[in-house]
């Protein structure tokens, strides 16, 4: 599927929003709550790596296909510690999903402003179609538990 999907203008949508005892309240607002974790989840997982593997934050000057090898490398050692070791302390550190990361691991607290690409009419309704389908079954999902 091609097209980008957008949060919910006038809703919610900052993980800090939702913190406490607020919790989502409808589709839309269970949307923007899920949308606006997939980077956070990202940023963590990027955090774990660079943590656990220190070349990772300042990349010698090789070539990109030895850079490439040693991302795969670290990700491949990472994943077998991942299934190995349980109560590892940096998956344990980076678990706490209250905590907004940036791209190198470090807490952030300021928002980010969104870009839209320049897409057609057509697509664009498209995109809020299927936004709208995916919201129904994430509140769904969220109400039937």
């Amino acid at each position: 599927m091609h097209g980008f999907l957008t949060p919910y203008r006038g809703e919610r949508y900052h993980l800090r929003d939702y913190r406490g005892a607020r919790n989502p309240q409808g589709p839309e607002e269970i949307f923007n709550y899920t949308h606006s974790s997939l980077p956070n989840v990202i940023e963590r997982c990027f955090g774990v790596l660079k943590a656990r593997f220190p070349i990772l934050k300042d990349m010698p000057p090789y070539d990109l296909k030895r850079q490439k090898y040693i991302i795969l490398s670290c990700c491949v050692v990472h994943n077998f510690i991942k299934m190995c070791k349980d109560g590892d302390p940096l998956f344990i550190h980076y678990a706490d999903e209250n905590v907004e990361l940036d791209d190198d691991g470090i807490p952030t607290t300021g928002s980010e402003d969104q870009v839209t690409p320049s897409v057609s009419q057509r697509e664009l309704r498209r995109m809020a179609n299927f936004r709208d389908r995916l919201a129904k079954k994430l509140w769904e999902r969220q109400t039937s538990q």
